[in-house]
């Protein structure tokens, strides 16, 4: 069990995670828990196998990773999807400061929250999530390059707000608007890209974040190859 801080005697969080090396969902599901000292039990079911299948079946109509299960004494929560997951643990343990304690930012890193969640489809489908690999000579496409400069805009504009010239989006204290950008900063590492002063210190901070890296170092150790997400370059 992971456990920074104790948990309820009545409660016990069994986090679904699978492939770490190549799952941005899994890395986000992960930073909701770690960062904030949430205790919980950890379960890797590996994507695309027979056995991700019984998993589907066991907790329909969960389909997908992260999913997590919340164990009370008389029944069982299933949810899944991370917006789902951040909202719950927010609303169980509203001290760990999930989301920032002011209103209007709150508001603001939710906003940033969903369209990252929604969107940046280019990023997605063009520079796939993989901690093993790091590519000398990727180029990016240019609906790939505007994606990258829609980010690029949200963390100045959350960081001129709320940072306060802090690593983080919202000020010293890392939260979920962090930990769904995190992925973002780990693609941006692994097909090299250029990025402007402020952008490269912020991925610097998420990915010198001790959690981050401790979920690199899992995802470095495992021996499972998902070929569509490893690209024919250097």
């Amino acid at each position: 069990m992971n456990e920074k801080t104790s948990e309820s005697n009545e409660m016990q969080y069994e986090l679904i995670l699978g492939n770490k090396a190549y799952s941005s969902w899994l890395l986000r599901g992960y930073l909701l828990f770690q960062p904030f000292g949430i205790a919980y039990d950890e379960r890797i079911i590996p994507l695309h196998t027979s056995e991700f299948e019984a998993f589907q079946n066991e907790l329909f109509p969960a389909r997908q990773v992260p999913t997590l299960v919340v164990k009370h004494a008389s029944n069982n929560l299933t949810i899944w999807d991370s917006l789902a997951i951040a909202e719950h643990l927010h609303e169980q343990h509203p001290e760990v400061g999930i989301w920032p304690a002011n209103v209007a930012a709150r508001a603001a890193a939710r906003s940033l929250c969903a369209e990252m969640h929604a969107g940046f489809q280019t990023v997605r489908s063009t520079m796939p999530m993989n901690l093993k690999r790091q590519y000398a000579t990727f180029q990016p496409t240019a609906e790939a390059v505007a994606d990258i400069q829609r980010i690029c805009s949200l963390w100045s504009w959350a960081q001129q707000h709320w940072g306060q010239n802090s690593s983080y989006l919202f000020g010293d204290r890392f939260t979920a608007a962090d930990a769904f950008f995190a992925p973002v900063a780990a693609r941006f590492k692994t097909y090299g890209i250029t990025l402007e002063p402020h952008a490269a210190q912020y991925v610097n901070a998420l990915l010198s974040h001790p959690d981050v890296v401790q979920f690199y170092r899992d995802g470095e150790k495992e021996d499972w190859v998902m070929e569509h997400n490893e690209l024919g370059i250097d």
